[in-house]
This record gives C-alpha cells, structure tokens and sequence, in this order.
C-alpha cells in the first residue's frame, strides 16, 4: 500500500509493498521500494546545492558522506535532468532486516539555506524483496562493490577457491580466534592479509552477517583491490574470504566480487557499454560456466524484451562479452543541453542495468548487477526553423525546434526591435510550446501580416514581400547559458490595392481625385517628376493644378487651341521607380498666350484686333524682321522662337535672367523715299520671360574632334546629354571654373564689357582666358583647341581653326599668335593665363569678317607634367604622344562674343538697326529642368570628355 510523508512535523511509517510510490504532501520528493534496494528522488532545484542525509538507527544519527555512503552501501548522485537520486541497499549499515525478508530505513533529508539554517524532512521506509534472495549475489553500484552470500552452503571445499587462496585462508582460520568474524584479503604477488571485522570497518570496508547471508562491501579503488583485464576489459576485483570459527565450526565464505570498470563508447549513433561474460575471479572453471538469464534495464529497473526492442535497445552476447547499445536519443535516457561558441550541443545519458545469472560446478545460481550511467559527448546540432506560413491565413506560422526540456525561449527580437515575452504577446505575437512525446519540444510563433513588426516591401506586379527577422534569445537551465537563434522568413503575397485615380478638365485647371489603396505609405504622388507635399489617405485627396502651372506639358500650340497633358505618377518611395501613371489631356481654347519654355523656346499669340484701323497679323514680326508668324488667321498671329534669336534682348535684375522681345507691325508709308503719310495703325507687343538664376542644370557634352589640324573650315560638332552622377569620375576636380574676356588693346589692361564689340576689319583681337578658382599653384592652363564661328553655338558651322592641339593655325586671311604671360600684381600666377591675337590679312568677300564667336577647349596640366605643360607646341609626329599624356587632365569650354567686323572707318553702332541683340559675354547654355535658362560656362570632366554645368 502507499504512503505519504509529513515533513518537517512528524513520522508517520508505513510498510510498502515493492514497486509502489509514495508522495509527500508537497510533492517534492518521490519514493519506492525496489527489489534489493530502497529509492528517492526529489527535484534538484528543490534540494538546492546545500544538502545532506542522516541516516538514523536506535543507536543515533550518522550524516553521510562520500566515504561513509560508499561503505555503508548508500548511493545519492544527480541525474542527467537535475533530479537528485538517493538509493539505500537493503544490506546497507542501520537497516533493520527481519528474516532478510523485510527491512526499514529511517533517515532524513537536510537542506540548509545560505545563513546555515536547516530545514529537516524526515522519512521512515519499510520494504519487502520482490523475489528470494540468490545463493550469491554480487552488486556493481556507482560507488562500492557488494557480496552476499547465503550463509546455509558447506564449508568451503578445496576446489572452491584458488589452490593458494584456500589454503591460506584455511590455515589463518585455524589459527585464529573463535567467536569473531575477520576477513583474508588475497592480492597477486602479495602475502594474504587478515582483518577483523572492527579493523576492516577502518579500513573502510564493511563485513555484516544476517540471519541468513554473509555480506561484503569494498568502495572503489581501495587498497586491497586490483584492476585485471578480462576479454580486453578493465575490471576491479576484490579476493576476499570472510571466516567465523567456533569450536565446533569452521565457516569460510567466498566473499569475492569484481565489477567492470571501462567507460561508455559512443560511435556517433549508438552509445554501448561491454562487459566481460565471465568475470574473473567469479567464475574459476569457464567450463562448467552457463547462463541462466540476462536482462538489460534503465535506472535500477529490469525491461523486458518488447519493451527494449520498441525502444531500439539492442543486447548482444557472445562467448567472452555482453554489450548493451542504445540509440542516440532514445526513451529513458535524457539530452542535456549547452551552448559552445553560441552553437547548440546536445549530450545524451543514460542509467543503465544489467542483470546476469548464471551457474558453475560451485554456485548454483550467482545473481550479478551492474549500475552503469552512460554518457556520450556533447554533439553540435543545429535547431531546425519550419516556414508553416499560409498565405490566405494572412500571417506568419514559424516553428523553432528541436529542444529538450532543458531549454527555455527568453526573449526575442523582431524586426530589430527587441521583446519580452509579455511584450510581445501585447504586440500580437503569439507564443506556443508544442511538446513531443519523446521529451523535446518546438516554439511556434505566430504574427499577423499587418503587424507593425512586419516588415512589407512592394516589389511589382501587384506583389507585396512580407519579412520577418527573428532573433530567438533561449536560456539553457539551470546553468543559465543564453543562446542566440537567428531566422529570417519572406512571404511573397499578391494582395496588394494600388490607388486609383480619377481625372478630369475644368475650365481652369485640371483635377485629380486619388482614392486610397492598401498600401499607401510606399508610395508618393509627383506631378512629372516633382514630388507633391501629399500623402495618400481616406476617404479621398484631391490634386488640384491651374493652367499653366509647373508640370504642365504642352503637346500642341496652334491658333486652333492649346493641348496640355499632365502626369501624375505614384512612385515608390524607396525605389523612386514608378510604379503606375495616370495621364489627363487637356483642350486649351487660347486667344492671348504666351508660354516660356524651359528649353528657352517661347511661344505667343498676339491679337491684332484691337487697333483701329485692324492690324493685319500676317504683316507682324519679332524685333528681327525675318521671324514671321509661324500661323496667323485675321486677328491672331503665333511666333515660336529662342531666346537667343529673332532679336531677342536679355538682362539680370535680381535673382532673375530676363528676355524681352517684341511683336510688332511695320507700317505701309507714303511715298516709300520721302514717307509723309500712312494708314496702318501703330502696333508693339512686349513679350518678357523670367528664369530664374540661382537653379542648377548638369548636362555632359562631347565635341567631336576636329578632323584636319591645319583647315580653314573644320566642321566638328559638340552634343549635349543629360547628366548623370555616375557617369563623373572618382576625382574630386571634374570642373574647370573658366573666364574668357576681349582686351581693348595688346596690353590686356582694359576688357569690354558689352557686346557685341565693333572692330574695323585690320585691327587684331585680343582673347584672354583665365582659370579661376584653381586648387594648386603649380597647374598649368593649355589652350588645347581654338575656333571662331559666326553663331554663339559651340558646334556651329562653318568653323575656323585658330589653335589646333596646343599649336597655332593660321590661314590665308588671318593670323594668329600667343602672348607671353609675365607675373605681375594683376597676374600673380601668369601659367594659370593665356591670351591669344588673332590678327586679320584681308576682309575681302570673306562671311569671316562680319560677325564671330570665339570658343576655346581648355586643358589644366597638372605640375608633375610640367615638362609637357611648358611645350607649348610640339611637332606634328611627337603631337599624339603629348595627347595621351595630357588625356586625363581635366577640361574644360569656354566662348565669348559676338565681335562684329566691319570695313575701315565705318565702325557700326551697337544699337544699329538691324544688328544682333546685346548678349551678355558669355554664351547661354539653356537648361532642362522647369523655368530655368542658365548663364554659364560649358565645363568639362577629366577623362571622358564629359561636363556638368553648374550655377
């Protein structure tokens, strides 16, 4: 029957039948008896790391040590999971035995706290044998070696024991003294050694008799035992013979025991233990040996076969050896864990038994038990991460596993951001444990797809990317060694709304009503390019932009109506591509209009109607009296023009570059010599454009080369495309910041300041051009190219060669030549200067000498080039290779103009009629980005040939 205890209060005793369980009211502790011995087992976090047993008898109290328990047939060690495991031989010292049928054990469990104070539980246990005690049997315990041995056999006979053990344990019987129990010890090589039981009590070995059986008990590695290889194996064996004489009686006992001592052996699938069949010196003639049974078990207990075999234990015996081999990981063993360079490892353990019974000629059955925990190395494996996610659950299912019971999840962090486990619970993360049968378990983990964690990515066709980054934080129990498990899961999901959109004309604008989608934070919404300050949200926004405002695309215009279209895009806000684009087209009925185009075209329709008598608009030009309307019917005439034709004037005011041109109406005069009378009403309509000059434009540019050094009209040609930052090179000087200016005479004193310039057609010109800004003394400016022609365009044709390559061109109708450069306080560093003349021959029948530009190509050499830098031409063989040399350096365009050339003494007034409009001294490069014409210089980066201009 069972039975429970009253700690700390009381005894209360019962007597168990073996094999039940009893519980104390807490249930901290397990107990049971079991065939030969009695069994505890209380949790190790319970017991605590301060303990100890007392074990009681009429006598007194004896706390038990190491020493003591090994002697006194106790065991208590702690199990693989942490349970602490107390077991008591039925024969151990202050057991009260009746009959050798039934016996009790009183002792008490100690825990003391950290100040030293006890807390006692005390327990009285009464067990019964499952099964009659064997003529002899012989028990391998963890710590002690024990025989016992019926005490109803005849005397020992001579053949029972070794011939020299026999006879000198007969002869020291005869000599010693009656009444009193002692004990031969035999040892190779050595006399026998002869104890009573008080002085081998000493020693530390343990000789008893009960009312049937003689018992001995040896620890390990004492001084009277010896290790012997048997088939291979190590074995500790004790030769003893235990005597009581009395005057009418001899009785010797062959009290022998020997118990394999060789480790476990674990072969990375198996973990086996061997020990010999026949054990030395147990069995004296192999001969006579047979087997009665042998049985494998776990922790003290006998199995049966089914039940070994459904575990995949396996027992092997063959004529010298039996070995026990069990599965990695198999029931009724435990895994521990632990963490080695944060790498999970796992070892496996188990307590095995193993029960033998045999006979020979001497013993009718010797009964022999082993308890043998075995251990296997701690192996690294690597815990296994299961993507369970279903898309139409709309969350993330992720399994971590596979764990003992001796791992425990921490903590986490998602997405970054670090969790508790409550936190995360409270964040919609849920957190399971899923157990297995065989003792290990999963953590599952399961987040919701609009989750704040997760992470969402668009990444097209309607297709949103989930990801989860999770990194576990487990805690390995009870040493407390944390381990990081790292995971990412993606899920691709289809389920993505785009905004839509709904457009629309009014007579001022035009509208566009955005309904949201699902997933609005991605994206943003930009008219063309240009990023509006919106965000999408319910239930709707509207987008609202009148005429002619920036982002407007002007398709058509003609005196029929004007076509606008506008785009609005949705782009994603981490790619910047766009993702979907909804398009309105506009008709524009127009009767006043003028358009400035980021390009420098300007577009007007001008209404003549309202002068009396009406204007005809057919008869209407710009200032240039060659640009005519492009269309006109009977009130409306349309010009298209840039900014840099049809008489076109230019000025700064502020922040702003601005163009004026002017419609106007020539009137019919009569008679034409001498007009005095006319019937065409007066008509001028001021056109004026704004730019804005503080925008910045990047374009790239390449002059195709000039093809003939030494020709008079060089077609090359330069084209401009847009810029791109990765198309500059890693240095950090792409840019030559260049001036170029025309000097009044060869002193280069004075410069003029507007154009264009009037020179009579002999009189030379003076071209300077100046590096400014430089980042080192010690460069030098080259003009490696030089050309005039007769429009501000850099690639305008017909072209005249001026320097070719660093070389002087001259033709038939000009001459030119360098100008030495001295340091003086204007010029304090003269090789950062160049200046070129560029004297006229003959102005004769030569479109040369009426109007020109001036445009250079620029080169900085820099100083550890100097001696290229300093030959300024080099002959026509040995020129390629000063090319290669100076291909890296960096470049750079520069122009000035127009200079008008007439013939001697008829120097032309700039304001004449019919002349080129003021333009500022350096050519206008027209920009791309809206509302922005730019002044600048064309300006080059270093090796591909390649610029950005820059404002």
């Amino acid at each position: 029957m069972g039975f429970r205890l009253l700690l700390g209060v009381a005894w209360l005793c019962a007597v168990l039948p073996a094999g039940l369980v009893a519980q104390d009211l807490s249930g901290n502790f397990v107990t049971e008896c079991r065939d030969r011995y009695f069994w505890m087992s209380t949790n190790g976090k319970f017991a605590g790391g301060n303990f100890r047993f007392d074990v009681i008898d009429r006598s007194g109290v004896y706390p038990l040590n190491d020493s003591y328990a090994a002697a006194c047939g106790f065991t208590y060690s702690f199990n693989l999971p942490g349970d602490l495991i107390f077991r008591a031989s039925f024969l151990a010292c202050h057991v009260e035995s009746v009959n050798d049928v039934s016996y009790a054990l009183q002792y008490r469990f100690v825990r003391l706290d950290s100040l030293g104070r006890e807390t006692v539980y005390p327990f009285s246990l009464s067990c019964s044998t499952e099964s009659p005690w064997n003529p002899r049997e012989v028990v391998c315990e963890e710590n002690y070696m024990e025989v016992s041995v019926r005490k109803n056999v005849p005397v020992i006979a001579q053949e029972g024991l070794a011939k020299e053990d026999w006879e000198a344990a007969l002869s020291i019987a005869q000599e010693a003294v009656m009444s009193v129990w002692q004990v031969v010890f035999h040892q190779t090589g050595m006399p026998p050694k002869t104890m009573n039981a008080a002085d081998a009590r000493t020693e530390g070995y343990f000789i008893n008799s009960t009312t049937s059986r003689v018992l001995f008990r040896s620890p390990y590695g004492m001084a009277k035992s010896e290790v012997v290889m048997v088939a291979g194996i190590p074995v500790e064996a004790i030769r003893a013979t235990v005597f009581y004489k009395q005057r009418w009686m001899l009785l010797l006992v062959d009290t022998s025991a020997a118990c394999a001592k060789n480790p476990s052996v674990f072969d990375g699938t198996y973990l086996s233990w061997v020990t010999p069949r026949l054990l030395s010196p147990l069995v004296l003639h192999p001969t006579k040996f047979v087997d009665k049974q042998i049985k494998m078990g776990v922790e003290g207990r006998p199995l049966d076969e089914i039940t070994a075999t459904s575990r995949g234990y396996q027992l092997l015996v063959n004529s010298t050896a039996v070995k026990i081999s069990i599965p990695f990981g198999a029931v009724g063993g435990y895994r521990k864990s632990h963490v080695i360079d944060n790498k999970y490892n796992q070892m496996y353990a188990i307590d095995l038994f193993l029960e033998h019974q045999w006979a020979d000629d001497l013993w009718e059955v010797t009964q022999h038990r082993s308890f043998k925990p075995a251990r296997s190395p701690y192996l690294p494996e690597t815990p296994y991460v299961v993507n369970n996610t279903i898309p139409s659950e709309k969350g993330f299912t992720v399994t971590l596993g596979n764990f003992k019971p001796d791992v425990e999840l921490k903590n986490l962090t998602i997405n970054g951001v670090p969790l508790t486990l409550p936190e995360a619970q409270n964040r919609g993360v849920k957190i399971s444990e899923v157990q297995h049968p065989n003792g290990t378990k999963d953590f599952v983990l399961k987040v919701p797809f609009n989750n704040p964690l997760v992470s969402a990515e668009y990444i097209g066709a309607l297709i949103r990317r989930y990801t989860l980054n999770i990194n576990y934080t487990l805690n390995i129990v009870p040493q407390n060694e944390p381990y990081f498990h790292p995971a990412a899961i993606v899920c691709d999901v289809k389920d993505v709304n785009l905004p839509d959109v709904k457009s629309f004309c009014t007579n001022r604008s035009v509208v566009f009503e955005v309904t949201p989608g699902n997933m609005d934070s991605s994206w943003e919404l930009c008219i063309g390019s240009r990023p509006l300050p919106y965000t999408i949200a319910e239930p709707k926004i509207t987008i609202e932009l009148p005429l002619f405002s920036i982002g407007y695309i002007y398709e058509d215009i003609s005196l029929r109506g004007l076509t606008v279209r506008v785009e609005l895009n949705m782009r994603n806000v981490k790619t910047l591509q766009v993702e979907k684009q909804f398009v309105q087209r506009c008709p524009i009925p127009t009767r006043e209009l003028l358009v400035c185009f980021p390009n420098g075209v300007v577009t007007v329709v001008a209404v003549t109607m309202e002068p009396i008598p009406v204007v005809e608009p057919s008869k209407t030009t710009l200032l240039d009296k060659t640009c005519k309307p492009k269309e006109f019917d009977s009130t409306r005439a349309l010009f298209t023009f840039t900014v840099n034709t049809c008489g076109t004037r230019s000025k700064i005011v502020g922040n702003y570059l601005i163009y004026e041109n002017e419609v106007v109406y020539t009137r019919a005069l009569f008679p034409p010599n001498a007009p005095v009378i006319t019937r065409d009403s007066e008509y001028r309509l001021t056109i004026r454009c704004r730019y804005p000059l503080n925008d910045t434009v990047k374009l790239l540019a390449e002059r195709k080369a000039v093809p003939a050094p030494y020709s008079k009209k060089s077609l090359g040609s330069l084209e401009f495309y847009p810029y791109s930052s990765e198309q500059r090179g890693p240095k950090a000087r792409d840019v030559l910041n260049l001036k170029a200016r025309l000097a009044r005479d060869v002193t280069f004193s004075q410069f003029y300041r507007e154009f264009p310039v009037s020179k009579s057609g002999l009189e030379p010109l003076f071209l300077e051009v100046v590096l400014l800004h430089h980042q080192n003394l010690a460069d030098h400016l080259i003009l490696r190219d030089c050309w005039a022609t007769e429009t501000p365009e850099l690639d305008a044709t017909p072209q005249w060669d001026l320097v070719t390559d660093g070389c002087l061109v001259s033709g038939d109708s000009y001459k030119t030549r360098f100008h030495p450069v001295s340091a003086s306080a204007l010029t304090k560093s003269p090789h950062h200067l160049k200046r070129l003349e560029v004297q006229a021959q003959s102005v004769a029948n030569h479109a040369l000498w009426q109007q020109m530009y001036f445009h250079c190509l620029a080169v900085v050499c820099a100083s550890e080039k100097a001696g290229v830098c300093n030959e300024t031409c080099i002959a026509g063989d040995k020129r390629s290779a000063r090319s290669v040399e100076l291909a890296d350096s960096v470049k750079g365009y520069i122009s000035a103009g127009p200079v008008q050339i007439v013939p001697e003494g008829e120097v032309a007034s700039v304001q004449a009629a019919g002349a080129t409009p003021p333009l500022v001294p350096y050519i206008p490069v027209l920009g791309v980005a809206v509302g922005v014409l730019l002044l600048a210089v064309v300006v080059f980066a270093a090796k591909a040939m390649r610029c950005w201009v820059s404002v």
